[in-house]
């Protein structure tokens, strides 16, 4: 059974004289969790689709070949990228090179589909890892390609596998 309530300021000014003082330290508590959120996620996601060359083989009005799935923190959204599709992603913040991996690429269920992903710190040049996107996770260090950091993702889908066909990505994730 699913009930609705109706939150009014009657409601409100009730449940404020139950809880007291405390509700102004909630509200502020909360008010500070919410402020630092945003910069955190904008900084550690993709956050711009710079460009996009959707797949030749899905038609155009499908919900998974919307670019914009592919930004921000992983929630269950994605863009399936197939063997024509290309999608070049940007972060807020360039991602650094630090130790061990530096980039995560998270992908919907393990369906066998593959990418290539090739990063740049200007936007034209593409350098790709070794090695393919696949699986739930996949993770890539800057320092086997000589880069000190990148700012733009490039993912390029590799073949037809799964329900939505191709490479499912749900997002990109800076890891320093």
């Amino acid at each position: 059974m699913v009930r609705n309530f109706e939150f009014t300021e009657r409601t409100a000014n009730h449940s404020a004289s139950k809880i007291g003082p405390m509700r102004s330290a909630v509200n502020a508590s909360i008010l500070l969790l919410t402020a630092c959120v945003p910069a955190d996620l904008r900084d550690q996601h993709a956050s711009r689709v710079e460009s996009y060359i959707p797949s030749a083989f899905s038609p155009a009005d499908a919900q998974y070949t919307d670019p914009n799935r592919g930004l921000g923190p992983p929630d269950g959204r994605t863009v399936a990228l197939d063997r024509s599709a290309l999608l070049v992603l940007r972060f807020f913040r360039p991602i650094p090179n630090g130790p061990g991996p530096d980039l995560r690429v998270h992908e919907l269920g393990e369906d066998g589909a593959q990418a290539k992903i090739g990063v740049s710190e200007e936007g034209t040049v593409f350098m790709e890892f070794e090695g393919f996107a696949e699986g739930l996770t996949s993770d890539f260090d800057l320092e086997a390609l000589g880069l000190s950091q990148a700012a733009f993702v490039r993912v390029r889908g590799l073949d037809q596998a799964g329900v939505e066909p191709g490479f499912d990505l749900d997002a990109l994730e800076a890891l320093h």
